[in-house]
C-alpha cells in the first residue's frame, strides 16, 4: 500500500506555514505530528488547562486516525510532553491517554520547561503498529520498567535511581535477550544534580547510548527516565562527526533511525545550528542512498528562550528540506543540551520508499 499523508490543517494550524502531515501511514505503522491544543488560527485552546487541552488533542488524534482508516485501538504508544511539573497532573494526563487509546498502550510522559505558545501545557505523539500488551516489571534497587514489543521492535520505558541504572539495564538486556548493538534509539531525562553521573553508570552496559542524548528535567522525582527502542533482529550502526555535528544511523532494515546533534563549541544561534544539523542529516542520508522523502517522522529537540520567534526560526530552517505532503514532525523544547553551547538535536525515523 502506498504511503498515506493525512493533513491536519482543517483541525488546527501552526502560526507559520509548514509542509508536514498530521499523520503518516506506511504499511502497518503510523506516526502523528506533535499534537497541540491549537485552533485553526494557531491560538492555544483552553490556556493553562492541561486536562482540557488533553481532551482536544485526543479528539484530534481520533479524527486523524479515522481519516486514515485506523481505530483508536491501533495506537501502540503515546508520548506525552507536559509543561505541568507536578506528579499529580502528569499522572492524570497519563491516565487520560491510556483511557482514550486502551490500557495496552504504552504511555510515556516527558516533562518539558514550557511550550513556545503561551498557555500550552501538553503536546502528544501518537504511534501505531501491531504490538503486544505492555509488560511492567519492578527493578532491583528501586524503579520500574514498562516494556512493549511492537512488530520487530522492543520499547523500554525505564525509571530508576542513577546508581541502579547500570544493573537495571544489564539485567533487562539479559532477561529479554537483547544486545546493546540492537539499540535503535536511546534518549533520556534526569534531574540536573545527577545528569553528569548517568553516562558513567550506563555506558558499560549500553555504549550506543551517548551522553548528548541526555537532557535535564524538572525535579519531579530523584530518578532517571530512559526511553529506549531496540530492534529484535540485526541492526547496522554507522556513525560520523565533524567539528559541529554528530550523526548516528541505526538501520534495522525496514526501519531506521538517524540522529543528528549539534556538538557545541561555537556561539551561533538556533537557526544556524539547525542548518548545520540538517545539512549533516542530508549528507548522511545521501551516503545511504536516501533523502528526506524517506523520513516518516522527525523529532527536533531544541533549547533556548522558548519563544514563538525562536521556535519559528528553527522550524523555518527544517521546513525548507521537505516538500508537502511531508513527514510527521514534532518539536520538543528542553531546558538545555548536555553539550555546552549546543541547542539542537534532531531524530529522523526512516522507511524505504516504494
Amino acid at each position: 500500500m502506498a504511503r498515506q499523508f493525512i493533513p491536519f490543517q482543517d483541525l488546527w494550524n501552526m502560526r507559520i506555514p509548514v509542509p508536514y502531515s498530521g499523520l503518516v501511514i506506511d504499511g502497518d505503522r503510523a506516526w502523528s505530528t506533535g499534537l497541540l491544543a491549537l485552533d485553526i488560527d494557531g491560538d492555544v485552546r483552553f490556556p493553562a488547562n492541561a486536562v482540557e487541552q488533553a481532551g482536544v488533542i485526543i479528539a484530534n488524534a481520533r479524527a486523524l486516525l479515522d481519516r486514515g482508516g485506523l481505530a483508536p485501538g491501533a495506537v501502540s504508544r503515546v508520548v506525552v510532553y507536559c509543561a505541568a511539573h507536578e506528579p499529580e497532573p502528569i499522572a492524570e494526563l497519563a491516565a487520560l491517554f491510556a483511557s482514550a487509546f486502551g490500557d495496552d498502550t504504552l504511555v510515556e510522559t516527558v516533562p518539558v520547561p514550557k511550550f513556545h505558545y503561551d498557555g500550552a501545557l501538553v503536546e502528544a505523539d501518537i504511534f501505531c503498529a501491531p504490538s503486544e500488551p505492555v509488560v511492567e516489571e519492578e527493578l532491583p534497587g528501586g524503579g520500574h520498567v514498562r516494556l512493549k514489543r511492537e512488530n520487530g521492535l522492543v520499547l523500554m520505558n525505564l525509571t530508576a535511581p542513577v546508581d541502579g541504572l547500570g544493573r537495571a539495564v544489564g539485567g533487562l538486556l539479559s532477561t529479554h535477550r537483547l544486545s546493546p548493538d540492537q539499540l535503535l534509539s536511546g534518549w533520556g531525562i534526569a534531574p540536573e544534580p545527577m545528569l553528569a553521573a548517568v553516562p558513567g553508570h550506563i555506558a558499560p552496559r549500553l555504549p550506543g547510548f551517548f551522553a548528548g542524548a541526555l537532557m535535564p528535567c524538572y525535579m519531579i522525582d530523584e530518578r532517571v527516565h530512559l526511553y529506549l527502542t531496540f530492534g529484535e533482529g540485526e541492526v547496522d550502526i554507522s556513525e560520523s562527526r565533524d567539528a559541529h555535528v554528530r550523526l548516528h544511523m541505526a538501520d534495522a532494515g525496514d526501519i531506521a533511525v538517524l540522529d543528528g546533534r549539534y556538538l557545541g563549541g561555537a556561539s551561533v544561534d538556533i537557526g544556524e545550528q539547525t542548518k548545520v544539523v540538517m545539512d549533516g542529516l542530508a549528507h548522511a542520508l545521501a551516503e545511504q542512498g536516501m533523502d528526506f522523502r524517506n523520513v516518516v517522522k522527525s523529532t527536533a529537540f531544541y533549547a533556548g528562550r522558548n519563544t514563538p520567534e525562536e521556535m519559528h526560526a528553527n522550524m523555518a530552517v527544517r521546513n525548507a528540506y521537505y516538500e508537502a505532503p511531508g513527514p510527521a514532525s514534532t518539536g520538543v523544547p528542553i531546558a538545555r543540551m548536555a553539550d555546552p553551547g549546543a541547542k539542537v538535536r534532531i531524530e529522523l525515523v526512516l522507511r524505504p520508499l516504494d
